[in-house]
């Protein structure tokens, strides 16, 4: 058994070698991150690159998160893997369906609890008090109305960005933790589909699976619990699920067999062999070699790519200035003329690409997100009238206080589950539309970038070098719900006197009073929804074009003020322009050096 162990765990990946001796070993991914930062710090201290520009990137690389949902039918070992992957016992697990929240893991240097509620608030609590939130017994069916919890936590796993997320098992009794975990789908960048030795593959899991892939960039599927079967069990165990997966994932198919237990063990104890025998260390660094080679990379090129057009950028106004200090004054004068011409046409093709992005986002939301929002709006109201009917005709012999009572809530319920599916899945379409959109921007304003640079650098016979901006456009998440303000005088009159009516007669009118409610309460989160994802692009649109047209004027400004810097350096008389060659030698040797280094991580990244 221990050769198989070996076997399986030396055939998964190299790096995982590093990763079994030392889990934690820093990734490549969060090498290559390191190092970028580092080369932005070294940028700021050269103060030849606008520091409000360098800061921003510096940012972007920060905060850049990475979701890796962890899913699967209940009672598969989900929550005993993320503690594997911590090293530590700080999610609950009991031997009955448990997880009914969705749990974020996030790094911190300390440990750091948060509930975030439906209705905004928040409240931070110790981990003793974690099962208050988070499980059916401490909080069955959500009656405490939390959203999320995010924990911050020490882990070498949560490096990079990475955003380990919980989810609750789908398949139980509990018809609400399915929902929860189907409506965290769109937010992964991959999922960990956890499987188990002890349940084979089922139907249920299948279909379930049909629904991540549509969502997931990358699916991970680990059969835990491998620890309980013998070698010949556990080969038996790896092939039918695999021909199983096949089924909706087609060929190539890889499945990583571990012991959730039995990593944890060798983490808690520091035991190597126990973490060897876990497998858990193969599945790490195939982990580590998507977020490098794919997700990671994405991120780690743009900002490679742009601190390198950064770089080029202060190059090439080096050269001009020095140029320009060389060039007698009357070519200098005729050469600054040519210049400030092709800046107003540069000026004038900024103005018709500001009016192509405007006209671009206004038939995104009135082409997807209104007809979208109206098409939900319509078949949600033939939904829940439906059930709502079929509700009442199960409940109408209750009194009309109960009756009234429970149809509002089960409308609220319904309403709010289903904005919130569809939401997440809407938040998803529109952001790729509206990447489109930025992308067909962002490649006009590079092309015209492109055109001054080579313009400016044939003008004074400087090297001409083209580069490109990289900009990741996101549409930010932020929703509320509401579902009535507070009622007034007559609201309350019209439903003391519905109560004081004769039950046949009354109990139509709250069916008639329950239905009014129902359009009403769609119409308001309508219209919110269809507000708040009009404010959020629109938002989105004034970050992204800032940050394009920003780098277009700093490219602008740069070249004028290295040709403005000779021409006044030159009245200064032969010493200073002396001296000011010096300067900008040395100045241009820091900057190459900066940017072979940029160019090996180029490199190596595979850009």
């Amino acid at each position: 058994m221990q050769e198989f162990f070996y076997a399986v765990e030396k055939a998964g990946n190299v790096l995982g070698d590093a990763l079994m001796t030392d889990p934690s070993v820093m990734t490549k991914y969060s090498d290559h991150k390191g190092a970028l930062q580092r080369c932005i710090d070294e940028i700021i201290a050269l103060d030849r690159v606008p520091g409000v520009a360098l800061k921003e990137l510096r940012d972007k690389l920060k905060s850049e998160a990475f979701h890796l949902l962890v899913v699967g039918q209940f009672k598969r070992g989900k929550t005993s893997l993320v503690n594997a992957l911590l090293g530590a016992d700080l999610l609950p697990v009991a031997v009955v369906p448990l997880t009914s929240i969705v749990t974020i893991l996030t790094y911190g240097e300390t440990l750091r609890i948060e509930v975030h509620f439906q209705d905004g608030r928040r409240a931070e609590i110790g981990a003793e008090r974690l099962t208050e939130f988070v499980t059916e017994k401490g909080n069955p069916r959500n009656v405490k109305q939390v959203g999320e919890v995010v924990i911050a936590y020490p882990s070498p796993y949560l490096t990079g960005g990475v955003r380990l997320i919980d989810t609750p098992g789908v398949g139980s009794i509990y018809q609400h933790n399915t929902d929860v975990a189907y409506r965290y789908l769109p937010k992964a960048d991959a999922a960990l589909f956890l499987l188990s030795v002890d349940q084979p593959l089922g139907r249920a899991e299948l279909d379930f699976l049909n629904d991540v892939k549509e969502y997931a960039h990358k699916i991970f599927f680990l059969l835990n619990k491998a620890d309980y079967l013998a070698e010949e069990d556990l080969k038996e165990s790896i092939e039918f699920s695999t021909t199983t997966l096949q089924e909706v994932m087609g060929p190539g198919v890889r499945i990583f067999p571990v012991s959730a237990k039995l990593a944890l063990e060798g983490r808690q104890g520091g035991s190597e062999e126990l973490l060897q025998r876990s497998l858990l260390p193969a599945f790490t660094a195939a982990l580590d070699g998507f977020l490098m080679d794919e997700k990671g990379a994405v991120l780690l090129l743009s900002v490679t790519r742009a601190l390198l057009r950064m770089l080029s950028q202060a190059k090439l106004e080096a050269e001009l200035e020095l140029t320009s200090l060389a060039l007698p004054l009357a070519e200098l004068e005729e050469k600054t003329r040519a210049f400030e011409a092709k800046t107003a046409e540069v000026l004038r093709e900024r103005q018709d690409f500001d009016l192509l992005l405007e006209g671009d986002t206004k038939r995104l939301l009135e082409s997807t997100l209104d007809e979208d929002v109206m098409k939900f709006r319509k078949d949600l109201i033939d939904r829940e009238r439906a059930h709502l009917q079929e509700q009442y005709s199960r409940m109408k012999k209750l009194s009309s206080r109960q009756l009234r009572h429970t149809l509002e809530r089960l409308v609220m319920e319904r309403v709010r589950a289903a904005f919130s599916e569809w939401r997440a899945v809407e938040d998803d379409r529109l952001a790729k539309e509206f990447e489109v959109v930025c992308r067909r921007f962002a490649d006009k304003i590079n092309d015209t970038t492109d055109n001054l640079v080579k313009f400016s650098a044939q003008l004074f016979a400087c090297a001409y070098e083209p580069f490109r901006t990289d900009v990741l456009a996101r549409v930010p998440t932020r929703f509320s719900y509401k579902f009535r303000d507070q009622p007034v005088g007559i609201e309350i009159i019209a439903s003391s006197l519905t109560l004081a009516l004769p039950r046949w007669i009354g109990n139509r009118r709250i069916l008639k009073d329950a239905d009014a409610f129902l359009t009403k309460a769609i119409d308001m989160q309508t219209a919110r929804l269809s507000y708040d994802f009009s404010e959020r692009v629109q938002k989105s649109k004034l970050g992204f074009k800032r940050e394009m047209l920003q780098a277009l004027d700093a490219t602008l400004e740069g070249i004028a003020g290295a040709i403005r810097k000779a021409a006044a350096q030159r009245s200064q008389g032969e010493g200073e322009v002396a001296r000011r060659r010096e300067e900008l030698v040395a100045g241009a040797h820091s900057v190459e050096a900066l940017r072979q280094r940029l160019i090996r991580i180029q490199s190596d990244l595979g850009g």
